[in-house]
């Protein structure tokens, strides 16, 4: 039996899909039921990392522990310091607790002791906090996941098509453009590589990167775009220009029409939203790791686990081009 905390989620349940696949026995940990069917020789566990009782009677018997539970915007009492550190403690003792052989830590590219966003400095307590366990532990820093239900191409392709499209006129503002350089990489690819080192001793207290190519925030919004069937339309100008040039764009641009926001106007737009919205769109600890760009080295993952990555537009269309049925029928 392997045990997935966050199994039901966007990663842990692609990890579990690899799991079933290979006839391995998955148990999802997760807090709620899922909304969907989870995959056939997968089982559904209630409990929460943060609850240890919970935690021990989900361990039991198991072969290895997947940790894959984590929050890129804290609301309310979900915080990092409350999700990725003391949840990976208790994890870590209820995983110590049951005698568990092997454990697996889904981290973040980027994470260091010098990293400037406070989500980044979670992750990083969380490592040290694995790595002085004493476990057989092997940990994944993925770069941005992408895929059928991730947050991020999502957001972007819901800001391109109606009804949102309708109310910005076509016109969506990008933080940082080119300046911002992310490397993103597939659900099913983080999946198969995690589940790939139960069966690698060589791959014991080690760390991997796991990302694909360099891509600015320019590229894959425009990769974005071209997926859902659309010609966009990239106007290297400032926010105000674009503001002076909103009827003459209208009347002769392909839409989207997309244009770069300097960062220091992110930040502002962020600190507002933060102190208005309950869920603001965007967070200064979300600018702040734009600004520091998501890059690492999957050499080390490739040469031990074969890992690759799909073309960037192969892996976007698989999920959001459009059938032939029209642009709102989207992949399964």
């Amino acid at each position: 039996m392997i045990v997935v905390t966050g199994g039901t989620g966007f990663v842990g349940r692609e990890i579990c899909r690899r799991l079933a696949a290979e006839g391995l026995a998955a148990r999802a940990l997760a807090r709620t039921a899922p909304k969907e069917p989870l995959p056939a020789g997968v089982e559904f566990f209630p409990g929460d990392i943060t609850q240890p009782e919970s935690l021990r009677l989900a361990f039991r018997g198991a072969k290895a522990v997947i940790h894959a539970v984590g929050i890129i915007q804290e609301h309310g009492s979900q915080t990092f310091e409350r999700v990725h550190v003391r949840g990976t403690s208790q994890v870590i003792a209820a995983t110590l607790a049951a005698g568990v052989p092997r454990y697996l830590h889904l981290s973040a590219l980027g994470t260091r002791p010098s990293a400037a966003s406070r989500y980044h400095q979670s992750k990083w307590a969380a490592e040290e906090i694995v790595r002085s366990s004493g476990l057989a532990h092997t940990i994944f820093r993925p770069s941005m996941i992408y895929g059928k239900g991730d947050a991020f191409t999502r957001r972007l392709a819901s800001l391109m098509s109606p009804p949102l499209s309708w109310l910005s006129g076509g016109f969506i503002p990008i933080p940082g453009g080119e300046e911002v350089v992310l490397q993103p990489v597939a659900v099913g690819e983080v999946a198969e590589t995690v589940v790939r080192s139960l069966g690698q001793s060589g791959s014991v207290g080690k760390t991997f990167d796991l990302c694909g190519s360099p891509t600015s925030l320019k590229e894959l919004s425009l990769a974005i775009a071209r997926a859902l069937g659309l010609q966009p339309t990239w106007v290297e100008q400032p926010p105000d220009v674009v503001l002076g040039l909103i009827p003459w764009l209208w009347l002769r641009a392909h839409k989207p029409v997309l244009f770069p926001v300097p960062m220091k106007l992110c930040r502002i737009a962020a600190a507002l939203a933060e102190r208005l919205l309950p869920f603001p769109p965007l967070t200064t600890d979300q600018v702040i790791m734009l600004e520091e760009g998501s890059c690492g080295d999957a050499s080390a993952a490739e040469a031990l686990f074969g890992f690759r990555t799909a073309p960037l537009r192969e892996g976007l269309a698989a999920y959001l081009a459009p059938r032939a049925g029209g642009r709102e029928d989207r992949r399964a």
